[in-house]
């Protein structure tokens, strides 16, 4: 979400999601992405991750966080007298890191247990609504590792016909 207010449209607001230990799909408001757009969001979110900052939360009472533009909630749900807010960098407890959000879920000590990062999808699943899909983790390098097989397996078939052509011409 962070990545795509930074890189996108502070616009942008979250209208669905699922956070698994290998994966994560996330759906939001939005024209659709170009690949330049997906390949600086993957970019910034590695670069974060590769600098192991600590993810912190902490429950606080709603009013206190209601109107803070640098914490990104969603003004349409209704909300508790207590939020739990998510926070990356910055100090536990402090509600100063770069990233911050009111959330439920769980999530990890550190950016860099997520290990790899890649995005594997982006496309419609509603009007004006898009979705990206991505793999973290031993999943997504083993995602990449097949994509480079397949891509060698494909230029060895090319060479092959190349081989062939060459003969014929001859």
């Amino acid at each position: 979400h962070w990545a795509l207010h930074e890189l996108v449209s502070n616009e942008i607001s979250q209208k669905g999601s699922y956070v698994g230990p290998d994966r994560l799909r996330f759906d939001f408001n939005s024209q659709p992405l170009t690949a330049d757009q997906i390949d600086q969001i993957e970019k910034l979110v590695v670069s974060r991750i590769v600098t192991d900052q600590s993810v912190s939360w902490i429950e606080v009472p709603y009013e206190t966080v209601k109107g803070r533009a640098d914490i990104i909630q969603f003004f349409g749900e209704k909300y508790g007298p207590e939020v739990r807010v998510v926070q990356i960098g910055g100090n536990a407890g402090r509600l100063d890191g770069y990233s911050m959000e009111l959330c439920g879920g769980t999530h990890v000590l550190r950016t860099g247990q997520l290990g790899l990062f890649k995005i594997v999808s982006e496309g419609a699943v509603a009007a004006g609504v898009r979705r990206v899909e991505a793999l973290t983790g031993l999943t997504a390098f083993n995602y990449l590792q097949n994509q480079l097989h397949d891509r060698e397996k494909r230029i060895e078939e090319l060479n092959k016909e190349l081989v062939v052509l060459k003969k014929g011409i001859e």
